[in-house]
């Protein structure tokens, strides 16, 4: 067994590498932290019950194990759902990544307050000024920002949590060797130069799969207390993660646009959304205000009194 993570995650990756077993399929086998005198043994043993071949058992735990030796190497951290380093967000939501993998400070995933900055990724100019304004104003606010690192909307996010000088997290959908699309390659050494971090469900060497980005939209809405969208159209990709945070029972709101710009087809989810009293509209500054206060007001129901993530400072009350 390696030192360098827990036999709770060995175990895990290892089961998820036998053919018909998935992260649900695994936390129903390893539904608790396995202590380190139980280790491979205990796994087996939970595997035969569950009618597993053990020679293929075996074959998958040793690989894990150079696995994740690889992935430490390369300054990338594994957490099992239970334990503690795995964000306690991500471990309420109903289908939560049986491991999750880290490069960089992993501070930000239990900071205070957390936001999703999310949306399309061909913007209308406004979304382009909004994105980045309103992600700035969010790190003001004392909140860590999530995003996805995709073109447009998450990489406007991005860019204003560090014209802030604020903490980013970027959720991939692929493993933390690579950074997709290539050129943010810059964006994510940036963010993990200002204290923030990139995670994954992926293990090192997988690449970005379509049906991966929807995966990994859940795990931006469960890494937050509540969702912004910047701009969508009605069947954009972003509706994805509206409706995990609606599954999560996350906070939702949009970006509401002037007049000038409802024709705008990145328009027209936000307009949905909000007419169909799904989110919450944000015109202006003030309005932004008033939602990222509620969102702490509803983090300190749930938690004991939170210290703010980075020092705060008065929100700018206009895009």
């Amino acid at each position: 067994m390696t030192a360098l993570a827990s036999p709770t995650t060995i175990a895990l990756v290892a089961l998820m590498k036998l053919k018909g077993v998935g992260r649900r399929a695994a936390l129903k086998i390893v539904d608790r932290e396995i202590g380190v005198s139980e280790g491979r043994e205990e796994i087996l043993s939970k595997a035969e019950r569950a009618k597993l071949p053990a020679s293929e058992l075996l074959h998958a735990w040793m690989q894990s194990e150079e696995e994740l030796e690889r992935s430490f190497d390369a300054g990338v951290r594994a957490f099992s759902v239970h334990e503690a380093g795995y964000p306690e967000r991500l471990k309420n939501i109903p289908d939560p990544p049986a491991v999750l993998y880290v490069k960089g400070d992993p501070r930000g995933l239990h900071a205070a307050y957390c936001v999703a900055v999310v949306g399309t990724r061909e913007p209308t100019a406004y979304g382009e000024k909004v994105a980045r304004k309103s992600a700035a104003s969010a790190v003001e606010a004392g909140f860590i920002i999530i995003s996805g690192l995709a073109h447009g909307c998450d990489t406007l996010g991005h860019e204003g949590c560090l014209d802030a000088r604020g903490v980013g997290v970027a959720v991939l959908a692929h493993g933390l060797d690579k950074v997709y699309p290539a050129a943010n390659r810059g964006l994510a050494q940036r963010l993990l130069d200002f204290e923030g971090c990139l995670v994954s469900e992926y293990a090192l060497g997988v690449i970005p799969l379509r049906t991966a980005f929807a995966e990994r939209d859940r795990i931006q809405s469960g890494l937050s207390d509540g969702v912004l969208v910047i701009e969508t159209d009605v069947k954009g990709g972003t509706m994805h993660t509206v409706r995990f945070s609606r599954e999560q029972k996350r906070a939702l709101a949009c970006i509401e646009h002037p007049a000038t710009w409802t024709h705008e087809d990145k328009t027209k989810g936000n307009q949905k959304l909000v007419a169909d009293r799904w989110a919450e509209a944000i015109p202006d500054g003030e309005a932004l205000k008033r939602f990222l206060e509620r969102l702490k007001l509803e983090r300190a129901k749930i938690s004991e009194p939170p210290k703010p993530a980075q020092p705060g400072s008065q929100i700018s009350m206009a895009f």
